[in-house]
């Protein structure tokens, strides 16, 4: 019984051999081509370009500044204050007599003349200027501060006697002549702290 158990074995063995030369003899003799690499999936969907848009304009972006030529400036009535130991304010209003819309933002230059004597204001120490749009017949105002001249009897007062202003825009060099009368400052060009100042332009009152 055992010699008949391995003589079957014997048997499947070699059936088993025959099979495999088989395979090997049905391989093409010449080089094999490599397989071609698996393509990922990501890479077979079309992705759309992303389209850049062009930054937003800010408001009013095409509207100029102000120019002299737009400009028509006078003293406000009874800006004034009432004579008193302290500085008094003026007010100058700014007029758009054009016919397009214009922006003004800073301190405009401002020159008092008297009898061919130029004294050009310092600027108040403030850093807060803002743009103030005019459209057509549109106003502004530049406040100016100065202390007033109040007689001979004053002691140590000096008048400087105004004959006009001259007011130039911020960022022009053209000018507007404006009649000031009756508003004289005392004459302190020398002073360390005159006194006397311009304001940064506002929007009308």
């Amino acid at each position: 019984m055992r010699v008949r158990q391995l003589s079957a074995a014997t048997a499947v063995v070699a059936a088993l051999g025959v099979s495999l030369t088989a395979c090997a003899e049905e391989r093409p003799s010449g080089p094999v081509a490599p397989a071609a690499p698996a393509v990922p999936v990501a890479a077979e969907l079309q992705v759309s370009p992303v389209l850049e848009t062009a930054p937003a304009a800010p408001a009013g972006a095409g509207t100029r500044r102000c120019t002299a030529a737009d400009l028509r400036a006078t003293v406000s009535a009874g800006s004034a204050a009432a004579a008193s130991d302290g500085p008094v304010v003026e007010r100058i209003e700014l007029a758009n007599r054009s016919a397009a819309t214009c922006t003004l933002q800073g301190f405009p230059g401002i020159d008092l003349i008297s009898d061919g004597t130029t004294w050009s204001l310092p600027r108040a120490r403030t850093s807060q200027t803002r743009t103030v749009t005019l459209p057509p017949g549109g106003t502004a105002s530049v406040l100016i501060d100065y202390l007033p001249y109040r007689g001979r009897g004053q002691r140590g007062q000096a008048e400087f006697k105004v004959t006009s202003m001259v007011l130039t825009p911020p960022d022009d060099t053209g000018h507007l002549t404006v009649h000031w009368e009756g508003a004289n400052p005392q004459d302190r060009r020398s002073a360390p702290q005159p006194g006397t100042q311009v304001r940064p332009i506002t929007a009308g009152r």
